[in-house]
């Protein structure tokens, strides 16, 4: 068995590209090398290995079910351990019991030993002596000693049959949420003409990965200075965790082929412009991740067509399917603010920054939170931006303006022997 981390990554737009290199002592020889715990859901026809210092003859992915599955004798299988609740379930039952018992026999005790004290208190009031009565009380004492000692331990026996009882509920949802996880190992047969140290480097692709653009930008209102940091917005539920590994969010699309389009020809023709214009409308439903609307489709990545692959460093990201923000570029550059109204859609003035992209990469479409002064103020979108591309990017209203419009209509009619009516 050899260790063998996954130390690169190339996340895609739907897939992930995964290079997992380890160092090993080889004999001379042939001999197998296998590598435990790698993603289930690998595609096989894209495993492929490489050895420094040997040459490899075969590898293979072999995929098998929890390992308390293949071995029925371990007491860590669902089954053995709802029976050992079974057990543990009547053990506790008991002890409730015993400690029920034990309540009863010394509220029973205490209510015996109060009647007898009152009875010593009536007997010496009316002056009868009771010759026996030392010795009968210290009777009671004795056995009301003994049943708060039984209570005692009928107590702790419950306390340590219900801590059991949940270290064991814990281990039970523990392992039914893990029996049907499925687990994979790479079986990689090599041969050393020599005896020494050996690289190896395995690569596969496998599904469940993806990753989107998110953008963050900061204006400061007096000085126009904007700070625009791109984050990659990566999900992975491959069944394998990358821990510090290199990352790469690339945008090349491998599963469209490497053939180049075909082209056609393009006729230009010229037309006489039409004296009337045609203004037509039509109604389009438009499908929104809602309930009832089906599956929600994730929108592509716009990068004007460009296969661009962008570092984002050693990151680790576990395989639990939440969204993990990694920085992958940004600028700093000056905007232009102004303010822009529409006045006969609202009163309100808002904020509008000229923003040029001075990065060395493009911006891609994907959502911008909008930092300001005050902090968040809402959230935009913006499209693909190349570099040294100018784009506009609002931040909202100004609280401090407001515009006020008037309207005011005028009809003149032509009269009988007109033929126009003015309207203003």
């Amino acid at each position: 068995m050899s260790d063998a981390p996954v130390v690169a990554v190339s996340v895609l737009e739907d897939r992930a590209s995964i290079t997992r290199r380890g160092k090993l002592a080889v004999k001379a020889g042939q001999q197998r090398i296998v590598i435990e715990r790698v993603s289930p859901v690998l595609a096989d026809k894209t495993l492929t290995a490489s050895c420094a210092g040997a040459r490899i003859l075969d590898v293979r992915c072999e995929r098998y079910v929890a390992p308390w599955r293949e071995n029925p004798a371990d007491d860590s299988t669902p089954v053995t351990l709802r029976a050992k609740r079974v057990k543990l379930q009547t053990a506790h039952d008991a002890a409730l019991a015993k400690v029920q018992m034990a309540r009863v026999e010394s509220d029973g005790l205490a209510e015996l030993i109060a009647a007898a004290y009152q009875d010593l208190a009536t007997h010496a009031a009316r002056g009868i002596a009771a010759p026996n009565a030392a010795a009968q009380l210290a009777e009671l004492d004795t056995q009301d000693r003994e049943a708060r000692a039984r209570r005692i331990e009928a107590d702790h026996e419950v306390e340590l049959a219900a801590a059991a009882l949940a270290r064991l509920d814990e281990r039970l949802a523990r392992a039914e949420s893990e029996a049907g996880e499925q687990a994979a190992r790479l079986v990689i047969d090599l041969v050393a003409d020599a005896a020494g140290d050996a690289t190896l480097t395995a690569n596969y692709i496998v599904p469940g990965a993806a990753w989107r653009p998110y953008h963050r930008a900061q204006l400061t209102r007096d000085s126009g200075k904007l700070d625009w940091q791109t984050t990659a917005c990566v999900w992975q539920a491959t069944g394998e965790d990358w821990v510090d590994a290199e990352l790469t969010c690339s945008l090349e699309r491998p599963s469209l082929g490497v053939e180049p389009p075909l082209l056609g020809d393009d006729e230009l023709r010229a037309r006489r412009k039409p004296d009337t214009v045609v203004v037509e409308a039509r109604d389009q439903q438009q499908q929104d991740a809602g309930l009832g609307g089906g599956p929600m489709q994730v929108p592509g990545i716009d990068d004007g067509g460009l296969g661009l692959r962008l570092p984002a460093g050693k990151v680790t990201i576990k395989a639990d399917g939440t969204p993990h923000r990694v920085p992958i570029g940004g600028f700093t550059g000056t905007a232009q603010v102004s303010l822009v109204g529409i006045p006969l859609r609202s009163p309100w003035v808002h904020v509008r920054a000229r923003i040029i992209n001075t990065g060395s990469t493009p911006l891609l479409a994907g959502p911008v939170d909008l930092i300001m002064t005050s902090g968040y103020v809402g959230r935009a979108e913006v499209g693909f931006v190349a570099p040294n591309e100018k784009f506009y990017l609002g931040f909202g209203p100004e609280a401090d303006v407001r515009m006020y419009r008037d309207e005011t209509r005028e009809r003149d009619d032509a009269g009988i022997l007109g033929g126009w009516n003015l309207l203003t």
